[in-house]
């Protein structure tokens, strides 16, 4: 006699314990965070206040590494200008603009040029080298042929972000072009399709995906490069306040300057990617 069982998995039973335990998982993760932010916190605010310690290193002089309760009044002065001198919108919207048109200008042209080298092979082999050669040069180094062209103002660090972002927009297009199977041309090339038709039907959504899948890379390197450019450049910004803050010994505004400054980087990264991820749902995962 034998009893037949049933050794199916009760779905609805495996479903929901594996759910729960991401949860729990989720939560966990966030509570350790929370906890190493508290605790490098608290180590930041009340390390530097043990006279035994301050004689050992700069690091735990209150001089040089302030505190976070001072640089929380020195961020909400800043957002609020109630210290009576300024107020942080007038340094970090001409920082953002010039990463955001750089970033937009520079992905524009890099994919055009990656379109179209990475579709004919001979101007591919022309350029390609120089582009390289160029790649190679520290963008730092062109800063100042920039000023020299176009002065210290705005559109020296739209420029020079243009630069940095042009070359991380190219070289992952131009590989996405060159992803494209000979089969899918060659066919296309069967059944009549122009050299025009075979660009803007074949290699083209293959380049943009490619693209689109650099914007948050190539948008941080256009906030680094602009800040870098506003410290030597003098041009209004977040680095110029930067600048004027290391200049002037001034480690609480420092501080509060680098704290915005990676916010609004997190800020601009995030929402990059979001775009991203709105403008590619079409491409095959």
């Amino acid at each position: 006699m034998s009893v037949a069982t049933d050794a199916r998995p009760v779905v609805g039973v495996v479903e929901p314990t594996r759910s729960r335990r991401r949860r729990n998982r989720r939560l966990v993760i966030n509570l350790m965070r929370l906890l190493v932010v508290a605790v490098l916190l608290a180590a930041w605010e009340f390390l530097p206040k043990i006279e035994a310690l301050q004689e050992t290193s700069k690091v735990f002089d209150p001089f040089f590494v302030s505190s976070p309760s001072r640089v929380f009044e020195q961020m909400q002065a800043m957002f609020t200008g109630s210290d009576g001198t300024f107020q942080i919108w007038d340094y970090a919207w001409p920082t953002i603009w010039a990463s955001l048109v750089g970033t937009v200008i520079g992905m524009a042209l890099g994919a055009l040029c990656a379109l179209v080298l990475s579709n004919f092979e001979m101007l591919s082999d022309i350029f390609r080298p120089f582009l390289i050669a160029a790649n190679a040069t520290p963008r730092v180094a062109l800063i100042p042929i920039v000023v020299i062209l176009v002065g210290p103002s705005a559109t020296a660090t739209i420029t020079i972000s243009v630069l940095v972002v042009f070359f991380v927009a190219f070289f992952n297009a131009y590989e996405g072009g060159r992803s494209v199977k000979p089969e899918l041309v060659q066919n296309a090339r069967l059944l009549g399709a122009s050299q025009l038709q075979i660009v803007r039907t074949i290699r083209f959504p293959y380049v943009l995906a490619w693209t689109l899948a650099s914007l948050p890379l190539a948008v941080t390197f256009a906030v680094i490069t602009v800040v870098t450019a506003e410290i030597l450049t003098g041009v209004q910004g977040m680095g110029k306040l930067l600048s004027t803050a290391s200049t002037t010994a001034n480690a609480t505004l420092t501080y509060a300057v680098v704290i915005v400054l990676s916010v609004l980087g997190v800020v601009i990264v995030v929402a990059a990617d979001l775009i991203r991820a709105r403008l590619l749902h079409w491409w095959a995962k």
